[in-house]
């Protein structure tokens, strides 16, 4: 796996999960989408996350304490790049998956 932080990329060795289509990305720990490090909080503050101009799900990503960075995973032969907000714990998610958690419309 290749990971991009604050423009720099390292190499480095990882354990992860992905989905059919590979435009989901976890570590084993948070393959249910159950870790609660990414899915502690039950609520952001949709406009903090959305009223700027950098990447919501990156934001989204700071606001819990987290790393967001840029990967590139290897299935097979083939590169797939995502982003993906790590954790002090080790545990890591796509970011789609936290603005499809986090800046999902309010149910009445």
């Amino acid at each position: 796996m290749r990971e991009t932080t604050d423009g720099k990329t390292t190499e480095i060795k990882a354990t992860y999960c992905y989905n059919e289509d590979k435009t989901i990305l976890t570590s084993t720990s948070c393959q249910k989408l159950d870790c609660k490090t990414a899915f502690k909080f039950k609520f952001i503050d949709k406009n903090k996350v959305l009223n700027t101009t950098s990447n919501p799900g990156f934001n989204i990503c700071r606001e819990l304490k987290g790393t967001p960075q840029i990967v590139e995973f290897k299935v097979g032969q083939d590169w797939h790049r995502l982003d993906r907000c790590t954790f002090k714990d080790g545990n890591f998610v796509s970011t789609s998956e936290l603005m499809g958690f986090y800046l999902k419309p309010e149910q009445n």
